[in-house]
């Protein structure tokens, strides 16, 4: 009988809401507002410290979330902390996690002009300008643990809470009071064109702001006996327009019109009204979080001291500790194309692990980091005994395929361009296919290539065939017009060194043709290692990239062997300056064709110089740079380089002294960037180049 009381005791105290909406104690409504809404944390703070009994929240949007959290246990120094932890651009992010893409998958990227995401031949036009998926998990991983113990009513959490959404096809405003809770806050913080809407069942669900931004109403509904304070953090009603708005200003003050009207059909007075100064901060000033929780906290305590009415007396809010779970089963839907196997691959978690949120949070983005989903979320639910827990993955799998275009106009070659389809998921196994074509004056090329891979394994299979007409400058000084066509294939297989580095092992076959010939190549075999701590290794990020490369051909009366190496060190200096140096070259023995001098030598180019104008046998170069932003994505640079090239291993001091030097400007763009550069040799006018998602050293030759 004692055992059985103890028990009831405990189930009372876990599962009982705190208050339940009797007692001493306020409603708390907590308005949307976007970053406007971390003020809403140092309210918390000062009512806190007030001794102000939280006993009913209703929220909208980022109301929503930070009373979904309150209400799950954390108190607002756990808010301030968590939200103090967050890198906001990163958590809008939808690009994999730098430290769990592994190096294969990194240096794959490329520079597109455009890229279009296909389903079938059809473009298909993104669901959101942003993404909410690391908002998700944020959300799933800290609501998770208080609804596995607490149940999926919001009454029995323990402050009971109303979340307020926008259901769009019956255009009527939603109140939740039960279900998944970081779905819920979700959808209220949906903002129409900027997030997703939320799926819910029929219903298509956007922020709350739309219809009821000041959910006063929901919570004098929820607890009629609780008197209601309403905190107001939207951006209130304008007074003043420009003279000229641009269209995107119109579009603004017209939504904000529209959601004004509607909000009013909702509106209720509450008891205590409290709307803090924020000083024009706008709902995307996420970067002035200290800020924002400082002017809420403050202008809440003197508030308060003019309101000695409000009820006080409590003894303040305790931090939660959602603690270790462990995981009795692993659920995994929405994998319609990619097999089963594929995912596993990249799935971090067992049966008997014990999670945290931190750790369910970091297995998700390894599993993100496949490059196989648009965005997966993960849920909690109750195991079969105390502290189990079955966790659920639901994934949405990115649309595979995808099409980039990238031009350049260079002022000795005209206009080159390119057109590049990839496959994420080639014949449903998570494989990487990759066509690349393209072509410019006087040459076409066509690229082929086959990744795939798991444990940290990979197989690679690639092709490529050019060809040319042009000038190709030999190493006799001459510069005869040619046509030829390059060609090789390859297979390699390679293993990834944490995420930063790989070794691979291949063989293949390098062959040319000129016009009129039998044409000539070799076998080879060959090894590469490489390591790059960049979080972006097709940007000039800070870090330190290394590859290495040897190969060995036995090919009768051409057995020769190639060492090849590239250094990049990468570092950001006072003044806003990102600086670097670059090392690079190649050492070729024994009897190699002709036609490999310029083909072997076209790893880098030396401003000015035509690409592949300086064909050489052995050649050691280096390079410096420095980079600075101007204004928004718009950089300026300028870089020099020099090589040493010479003929024979044993007589290096044999050689010529090539260098040059130029600038460039820079624009990012969604897709890649816009860059023009220019240069002056030591020898031979000044050259320019213009490109556009791609390189201006992109083909062969060029």
């Amino acid at each position: 009988m004692k055992a059985v009381l103890s028990s009831m005791l405990v189930f009372l105290l876990l599962y009982a809401p705190d208050d339940g909406g009797t007692g001493e104690g306020i409603a708390l409504v907590l308005s949307g507002g976007g970053a406007r809404g971390l003020a809403h944390i140092g309210v918390l703070k000062a009512l806190e410290e007030e001794g102000v009994r939280v006993c009913g929240l209703a929220g909208t949007s980022m109301g929503a979330l930070i009373s979904g959290l309150y209400a799950c246990g954390y108190n607002a120094a756990q808010l301030d902390s968590i939200a103090a932890d967050i890198d906001w651009l990163h958590l809008f992010s939808s690009a994999p996690e730098p430290r769990m893409a592994l190096l294969p998958d990194r240096i794959r990227k490329r520079e597109d002009l455009v890229t279009l995401s296909l389903q079938g031949l059809t473009p298909v036009i993104p669901a959101s300008a942003v993404s909410n998926m690391r908002v998700g998990l944020l959300l799933s991983s800290l609501t998770g643990p208080t609804q596995v113990i607490r149940g999926t009513s919001f009454d029995s959490l323990p402050i009971p809470l109303r979340v307020v959404a926008v259901d769009i096809p019956e255009c009527r405003r939603v109140v939740f009071q039960a279900g998944d809770l970081s779905r819920a806050l979700l959808a209220s913080m949906a903002i129409p064109a900027v997030f997703p809407a939320i799926r819910e069942g029929e219903m298509l669900l956007v922020d709350g702001g739309v219809f009821d931004n000041l959910p006063v109403d929901a919570a004098a509904k929820a607890w009629p006996g609780l008197p209601v304070l309403a905190v107001d953090v939207g951006t209130g009603y304008r007074d003043s327009f420009p003279d000229n708005p641009s269209i995107l200003e119109v579009g603004n003050y017209t939504f904000d019109a529209l959601s004004r009207r509607v909000n009013e059909q909702h509106a209720v007075e509450s008891d205590w009204y409290f709307a803090p100064d924020l000083h024009d901060k706008r709902i995307w000033s996420f970067g002035s979080r200290d800020s924002l929780v400082r002017w809420g906290y403050e202008q809440t305590r003197d508030w308060l001291a003019g309101h000695p009415e409000i009820p006080r007396g409590d003894p303040g809010k305790p931090p939660w500790n959602p603690g270790v779970f462990t995981v009795r089963n692993i659920m995994i839907s929405g994998n319609h194309r990619v097999s089963f196997s594929a995912v596993s691959a990249w799935l971090s978690l067992s049966r008997g692990d014990s999670v945290t949120p931190e750790i369910l949070r970091r297995v998700s983005e390894e599993l993100y980091a496949s490059n196989l989903f648009e965005n997966l979320r993960f849920r909690m639910y109750p195991g079969g005994s105390e502290g189990e827990v079955d966790v659920a993955f639901t994934l949405k799998e990115n649309i595979p395929a995808f099409l980039g275009i990238g031009m350049t106009y260079h002022s000795d070659y005209g206009l080159d361009s390119r057109i590049t389809i990839e496959h994420r998921n080639a014949f449903n196994r998570g494989m990487n296919g990759l066509v690349n074509a393209g072509g410019g004056q006087r040459y076409v090329f066509l690229e082929g290539a086959i990744n795939t891979g798991s444990g940290g394994g990979y197989t690679k299979l690639e092709g490529s065939m050019h060809q040319i007409k042009g000038e190709e400058p030999a190493a006799d000084g001459s510069s005869p017009v040619r046509v030829w066509s390059d060609h090789s294939l390859s297979l390699s297989f390679g293993r990834t060194v944490s995420w930063f580095g790989i070794t691979e092992l291949g063989a293949g076959w390098f062959g040319r043709r000129y016009s009129g010939s039998s044409g000539e190549g070799y076998p080879a075999l060959f090894v590469r290692a490489a390591a790059d701590t960049r979080d972006d290794p097709t940007a000039m990020a800070p870090g330190t990239s290394v590859t290495l490369f040897f190969s060995a051909s036995p090919q009768p009366g051409h057995v020769h062997h190639l060492f090849k190496w590239r250094l990049d060190g990468i570092v950001d200096t006072p003044g806003n300056f990102t600086s670097g140096v670059s090392t690079w070259g190649q050492l070729l023995t024994g009897d190699s064709y002709d036609w490999q001098y310029s083909r072997c030598t076209a790893d880098r180019a030396i401003p000015g110089y035509r690409w592949n104008s300086l064909p050489s046998r052995q050649r050691t170069a280096a390079e410096i740079f420095v980079q600075h932003p101007l204004a928004g994505p718009v950089s300026i640079g300028a870089k020099g380089a020099a090589a040493w090239d010479f003929e024979a291993i044993g007589n290096p001091w044999d050689g010529a002294l090539h260098h040059g030097y130029g600038a460039f400007l820079q624009m990012n763009v969604p897709g890649g960037s816009v860059k023009l550069s220019v240069g002056r040799p030591d020898e031979g006018p000044v050259r320019w180049v213009v490109s556009m998602g791609s390189h201006y050293s992109f083909g062969p030759g060029r």
